[in-house]
Order: structure tokens, then sequence, then C-alpha cells
């Protein structure tokens, strides 16, 4: 599991304020109330279907989809496993 969720949830916060633009604000809000709530999985899980839903992929870098992924590594293989299934549907349905 997570080494330290203090410096997680900060690389996490960091990364949606990134990505996400006003237009996301209610996501934005969702994901930011399951770090409160302790659960990181589902932010984590959350976060790489936002990605893999826009209709304009491109709009992530590879770059921060990586970030992403090294975000989840060191979860259970279950989240993980979605956290790549969501990220590599990159034509945004």
């Amino acid at each position: 599991m997570v080494q330290s969720y203090a410096m997680w949830e900060k690389r996490v916060r960091d990364l949606v304020e990134s990505l996400m633009g006003a237009d996301s604000e209610p996501l934005r809000g969702h994901l930011l109330d399951f770090l409160r709530a302790g659960e990181h999985g589902l932010a984590i899980e959350t976060l790489a279907d936002w990605i893999g839903d826009l209709e304009e992929p491109a709009v992530v870098t590879p770059a921060d989809r990586a970030r992403v992924l090294d975000l989840a590594s060191e979860f259970p293989e279950e989240t993980r496993i979605r956290v790549r299934r969501a990220l590599a549907d990159t034509t945004g349905k």
C-alpha cells in the first residue's frame, strides 16, 4: 500500500488541479471528497475513468497518464488493473 498517504494525496491534488478546468468542477469536488474520506483507491480510479472518458484524449499528455499509473502502482492489483483499463480507453467511449 501507499507509504505516505499525505504525500500521495498531495500528488493527486496537484495532478487534479493541473488537469481539470472549471468545466470539470463537480468531478473535481468528488475526487477531493474521496481523498478527504480516505477513499484513495476510489479517487485514483475515478481520475483514471475521467481521463479515459475524455472526448479529446490528447488533452491529457502521456506523461500525465504515466503519473496516474504511478499513483496507482502501490494499490492492490484489482485497482491497478481498473486504472490501466480506464487509461487505455483513448476512444472517449
